[in-house]
């Protein structure tokens, strides 16, 4: 079924610009009806500046009610992002949003894992701060991967994750702070983190949990397509409950051109639905890949 929120179009001014290494960007603006609003998983579609005219899909990386703000983290590919790359605070720039179903709050479980790989973090690490907001009580993990730098700041984390090489002990900060185990895996060998693919410390930790732990266990994850298909797999495998948040190109981003249509199973037949609308948010046993 479509999301049929309310999407807000409105002007926001540019808060503040964040540079990181590889060209990564996390740009913070003023927008104060889609702040109130955003979830995890949801999107913007967000114009870019200088002279490009298609707007791009952004994740919300974080909304703030009380601030009135919004957080989106990119890499420039492209020129659409190289734009939004060079504007300022103080600068304008058009948002409309929040788009799509985001991801379902786990009434009926009690823990949840977090899967998330280069500019697919934002939206499960926002998921990660909303849930513990929201209940401090359930149990949280999560994994990150990325072959570049990650644009979050560090640290060596003081929390164990069972199944997992002590030696992989380096964290995002955020995460540590929440109290939220997490470990990062890169194949680009960073100091303490797992050389190979997030998925694999996954699978360890997911080997510690018994099968009723298993049953109260979901996974939320967003990443490239390479990965997403790993973690639906290993959702199969591990008989877990798993939601994918997918990335696509989008022309509209409003279900009107059906440019970001994907191939789903439901009520056991093919059916194709629209990442933008229907979207970005799937069950992972409906993607075929």
């Amino acid at each position: 079924m479509a999301n049929t929120g309310i999407i807000f179009e409105e002007t926001a001014e540019v808060v503040e610009q964040l540079k990181f290494e590889a060209g990564q960007f996390v740009t913070i603006v003023k927008a104060e009806k889609s702040s109130q609003t955003a979830k995890p998983g949801q999107f913007a579609f967000v114009e870019c500046g200088g002279n490009t005219l298609l707007r791009r899909p952004l994740s919300y990386l974080r909304s703030s009610k009380e601030k009135g703000t919004i957080e989106f983290m990119y890499k420039t590919v492209g020129p659409g992002l190289e734009a939004l790359s060079q504007i300022k605070p103080g600068d304008e720039i058009k948002v409309m949003g929040p788009i799509g179903n985001g991801f379902i709050y786990p009434s009926s479980k009690k823990s949840v894992i977090l899967i998330g790989g280069g500019v697919g973090i934002p939206p499960v690490l926002f998921m990660g701060e909303e849930l513990k907001k929201a209940n401090h009580d359930i149990g949280l993990v999560a994994f990150f991967g990325s072959e570049v730098p990650f644009p979050f700041q560090t640290c060596k984390s003081s929390l164990a994750m069972p199944g997992v090489n002590d030696s992989i002990d380096t964290t995002i900060d955020d995460m540590e702070k929440l109290g939220v185990s997490c470990r990062l895996s890169s194949q680009a060998g960073y100091d303490g983190c797992h050389l190979g693919f997030v998925t694999e410390p996954a699978n360890n930790f997911i080997d510690t949990l018994s099968d009723s732990q298993k049953s109260e266990t979901v996974i939320y994850a967003c990443g490239p397509e390479s990965m997403l298909e790993a973690v639906a797999q290993l959702a199969k495998e591990q008989q877990l409950d798993c939601m994918l948040s997918l990335e696509e190109h989008m022309a509209c981003a409003i279900g009107g051109c059906a440019g970001c249509t994907v191939k789903v199973l439901e009520d056991d037949h093919e059916k194709m639905k629209r990442v933008c609308v229907d979207g970005p948010v799937f069950n992972a046993e409906q993607i075929y890949f």
